[in-house]
């Protein structure tokens, strides 16, 4: 049967249409088909990516988390057994371990949310097991089992603790089921006693219950992702085969473009999340991702954006926090104070320190004709020095009252070499003022002298005030011993107490020995006027010359008694016969003690005062007869003025 053109083209263009739209809608399959798979694989990506992000998050935070509670258990189970036993002279073995409270404090069981994970135990500094969760091994002392060999890295923990107090550490070991896992262990000693605290966990047991969880949740998340899509998908088909011919190609353009759009915003938006999360944790917590696409897609980048501020604005106040605090107390109190609450709570306990306490000799009076602005710059180029070394040796800067420094060595954290330490950096900050005065003399400002105490013994340590206002510092007697120490030194001397000699005695060398006489304390106080000190510190003072040379014609001077601080009246005739760098032999009429203080006016040979003031102390006291007597005064501090004229008559004596 023959057919008309007309006919033929209609059938020919409704062929083609056919064959058009048919292609077009196997395209369209094939397109969204694609477009699903790959939406997929970037949802997969991005998901695996976060979790693997969340995974090493979890494994670090907990893992810290774990480490600070088995060391938090085994500093409470120490300090539990402290109350109970230090201070015994013997313990029997066999009575402690039928203590059952004991028994219950030495063996705790280390939990987490899913179960127990470790647990403590109880061993002498010999090594001997005390309490143990397996009574089989008690009694028997670690240094001599065979496990020993088999175990190396857990003997090298257990023998560092025999000797060194809070030791961590990690160490492997094989499960019932043949896995290597690895464990984490920490070892306290119990203060006032022999015996060690070790608390033991499987680290592994604090994150990977949550691991887990954070796994099964991504793979949830993950199935409705493929779920939404593959619904999508099967709704785009089925419009695209209802249409007709004309609504078919329709449809099939716009379903190609609503597989584009669907495309866009769901793997755009996990694209830009996975590229922040790998941002933040390189640590730009900065970044933002736009919040746009579906409802659930908008909130999870809004909660990002969030988490981005809120971590930047935490590191930058616990910067500030760390920074400011630090300027009026150490970075050792700011860290006690960050990482415990219980570090705020009003207390204290009884230590054992090292006090020291510093003073500028005649400060007062050296800068009365100074500028206000002068006297800051000459007092903090000073301070700043001296609270430099103070910081370095880690010291806790208690007052800075004028001129005066109390510091103290051995808390917070303690220090068993405190008493090295201070006498150590009262060496360091004496040796420190020639730096200190040359800058003063290039400057044209006084010539400075300053006198040092160091004491040891037990104060009460802590947080003292109220809860408005609250201070780390020490009271106690030691404290006001500490201060009259530093008032009987003289410009360049540092005095330590017997009780801190006794401690560094073969390290340091020592000049003079003083009995001094001071207000609160029965009988003679024994001072140690040290010179040097040995071992790591090795520090030595420029040794001044004592010698005193006598003068070819005496220098007349006024002689004044100072009695804290106040001129409490002046001598009859006196004068100058012998001079040193360090200090003089007066003769005067009247009156004076040891130990007291005096200022001195040179004098001219119409007697009229030169200007410059010389402060000193009177060493020793003789009578000569007919109302004179002789001192020994060893200067504190000297003007500009009166140092030069010292310098031409030790010259020309």
């Amino acid at each position: 049967m023959s057919l008309s053109i007309r006919t033929y083209l209609s059938l020919s263009y409704a062929a083609l249409i056919a064959l058009l739209i048919l292609g077009m809608l196997m395209l369209t399959d094939w397109v969204e088909h694609k477009m699903a798979v790959h939406n997929l694989e970037i949802a997969q990506n991005a998901v695996q990516e976060v979790t693997a992000a969340n995974v090493q998050v979890a494994e670090e935070v907990l893992t810290k988390n774990g480490e600070y509670i088995v060391k938090d258990k085994a500093e409470d189970v120490a300090r539990e057994l402290a109350y109970l036993l230090k201070g015994k002279k013997t313990y029997n073995y066999a009575q402690m371990r039928q203590d059952k409270n004991l028994r219950k404090i030495a063996i705790q069981d280390i939990s987490t949310v899913e179960g127990v994970a470790g647990y403590t135990d109880l061993y002498d500094k010999g090594g001997e097991i005390i309490f143990h969760p397996d009574k089989q091994v008690e009694g028997q002392n670690q240094a001599k089992l065979e496990w020993q060999k088999e175990y190396p890295e857990t003997w090298k923990l257990i023998k560092r603790s025999l000797t060194t107090d809070n030791v961590t550490g990690y160490y492997t070991f094989f499960d019932k089921d043949g896995k290597n896992r690895r464990r984490f262990s920490a070892r306290v000693h119990v203060p006032g006693t022999p015996f060690i605290v070790g608390a033991i966990v499987n680290i592994d047991e604090f994150f990977v219950p949550t691991q887990e969880e954070i796994k099964k949740a991504s793979q949830g998340i993950m199935a409705k992702a493929k779920e939404s899509m593959e619904e999508a998908s099967a709704a785009i088909d089925r419009k695209v085969h209802l249409a007709g011919l004309i609504g078919a190609i329709f449809f099939s353009l716009l379903g190609g473009l609503s597989a584009v759009w669907f495309a866009a915003t769901i793997s755009r938006p996990l694209v830009r999340l996975r590229n922040g999360v790998r941002q933040v944790g390189e640590g730009n917590f900065a970044v933002a991702v736009p919040e746009k696409g579906a409802k659930e897609i908008l909130h999870l980048a809004h909660s990002f954006n969030q988490l981005g501020d809120q971590l930047t604005d935490y590191i930058a106040k616990r910067d500030f926090i760390r920074d400011t605090f630090g300027r009026y107390v150490t970075q050792e109190v700011v860290k006690k104070l960050l990482e415990s609450k219980e570090a705020l709570e009003l207390g204290g306990e009884t230590r054992e320190v090292s006090i020291l306490m510093s003073d500028l000799r005649g400060f007062t009076a050296l800068t009365a004709d100074m500028a206000p602005e002068e006297v800051i710059i000459f007092l903090n180029r000073y301070l700043g020095k001296m609270i430099e070394i103070l910081v370095d040796y880690h010291a806790v800067i208690d007052e800075i009252v004028g001129d005066g420094l109390l510091a103290f060595f051995g808390a917070p954290e303690p220090q068993e070499d405190h008493p090295v330490r201070a006498v150590a950096c009262a060496l360091e900050m004496q040796a420190a003022m020639d730096e200190i005065n040359f800058l003063n003399e290039a400057d044209g400002l006084p010539h400075l002298e300053m006198g040092i105490g160091v004491n040891t013994g037990s104060v009460v340590v802590g947080n003292i005030g109220s809860e408005k206002r609250t201070k780390y510092s020490v009271i106690g007697s030691p404290v006001n011993f500490t201060a009259r120490a530093e008032s009987s030194s003289v410009g360049g001397q540092v005095l330590i107490s017997a009780s801190t000699y006794a401690k560094v005695k073969d390290l340091v060398e020592v000049g003079d020995v003083l009995e001094v006489e001071m207000k609160g304390v029965p009988g003679a106080a024994t001072l140690y006027d040290v010179h040097a000190i040995k071992g790591p510190y090795n520090i030595k003072l420029k040794e001044r010359s004592e010698t005193l040379i006598p003068l070819k014609e005496k220098i007349n001077i006024h002689l004044c008694r100072i009695h804290e601080k106040i001129i409490t009246g002046a001598t009859g005739a006196a004068w100058i016969t012998h001079l040193s760098e360090i200090g003089a032999t007066v003769v005067y009429e009247g009156e004076l003690k040891e130990w007291e203080d005096v200022r001195i006016h040179l004098l001219d040979e119409s007697l009229a005062e030169i200007p410059g003031k010389i402060y000193g102390k009177v060493i020793s006291v003789k009578p000569l007869g007919d109302n004179l007597h002789e001192a020994a005064v060893r200067f504190t501090s000297i003007s500009r003025e009166a140092h030069q004229i010292m310098r031409q008559a030790r010259g020309n004596a």
